[in-house]
């Protein structure tokens, strides 16, 4: 294996893994913001009406 070719996969490889972590940590952080806004909303309703 050259160099070139060994640079080449490791740039490949880590800058995927960052990025394929990063996607999932930002898709799980979305997730927690939406949660605690469901959360938050349904936690303010007003139950004195039944």
């Amino acid at each position: 294996m050259t160099l070139s070719t060994l640079y080449a996969f490791f740039v490949h490889d880590i800058v995927g893994q960052v990025l394929a972590a990063a996607l999932i940590a930002g898709i799980g952080y979305t997730a927690k913001r939406i949660r605690a806004k469901v959360r938050n909303r349904n936690g303010n309703i007003d139950h004195t009406a039944l």
